[in-house]
């Protein structure tokens, strides 16, 4: 099938394949499951599925690293943000899936699933929401999960994004003792702002509601790359927004939530900045 010819219920039904298949994987190294209900959301465009996938090929990876998988496999190729399809959303579920099966055979897990049957009503929505799924399996089978560090790096990229649009601001005072969940809810006011930001540009944003119980840094990472993808969108149909250019150096050491705290409350006062 040509990539053009891909759409979203083709995704939700790899997608759902590769559910089953990190389930596997889970509970082969006898970790438990994540039980808490998954939030809600609407009006998801292929774009932001495209970055949650991401998520779960990062988290293969590390994963295949940690068993001892010889040789990562590489992703395939990024088009522009505002030139995501469904098709690429469906390359990246199945490289995924590539290093899952890596991992499998890594375990000695010889069972495979197959991919069900299409679902032609399923919306990128039911992919995005399959994938968060997909993502709370492979954060259970890490044995390093995604930390702060992770995600402050990921929100550094998108302020980095919002200050090449106009979008600055001062850095928010620290506040100590911060926990992920305020991270969590933080990001959300981020996520709607730079929503509405997208909405006003004449282009289809998605609402997520009803943050997990017990919040997890792995899901404040899920989060911001999801904020991530908004921002480099609005970058990418921004014509005279200034380059932002991958040899440029990345924030790093040791961050605490209270650091992510900080600096996506200042990445809110960016987005709030550009109105």
């Amino acid at each position: 099938m040509k990539l053009d010819e891909i759409q979203p219920p083709h995704c939700h039904a790899v997608a759902n394949r590769l559910l089953v298949e990190a389930r596997a994987i889970r509970e082969e190294l006898g970790r438990s499951e994540d039980t808490r209900p998954g939030p809600e959301i609407t009006g998801a465009e292929p774009r932001e599925v495209y970055f949650e996938a991401c998520v779960a090929w990062r988290k293969a990876a590390r994963l295949a690293s940690e068993i001892g998988v010889e040789a990562s496999r590489p992703a395939p190729a990024a088009p522009r943000v505002d030139h995501l399809r469904p098709g690429h959303v469906h390359q990246m579920i199945e490289s995924t899936l590539a290093q899952i099966e890596d991992i499998q055979q890594r375990l000695g897990i010889s069972e495979r699933a197959k991919t069900p049957a299409i679902e032609s009503n399923r919306q990128p929505s039911d992919v995005l929401a399959t994938l968060v799924r997909v993502n709370r399996e492979l954060s259970r089978s890490l044995e390093r999960p995604f930390t702060p560090s992770d995600v402050y790096r990921t929100v550094a990229l998108a302020s980095a994004y919002v200050s090449r649009l106009g979008g600055d601001a001062a850095m928010a005072p620290f506040e100590r003792r911060r926990q992920p969940a305020h991270c969590y809810t933080q990001l959300e006011a981020c996520l709607a702002r730079a929503a509405a930001i997208v909405t006003k540009r004449g282009q289809k944003a998605l609402s997520v509601r009803n943050a997990p119980p017990d919040v997890l840094p792995g899901d404040v990472y899920d989060l911001a790359n999801l904020v991530l993808g908004e921002v480099a969108f609005l970058h990418a149909i921004t014509p005279a927004a200034a380059p932002l250019h991958a040899f440029e150096p990345l924030v790093g050491g040791h961050r605490l939530p209270a650091h992510v705290h900080q600096l996506a409350r200042t990445l809110e006062a960016q987005l709030a900045a550009l109105g």
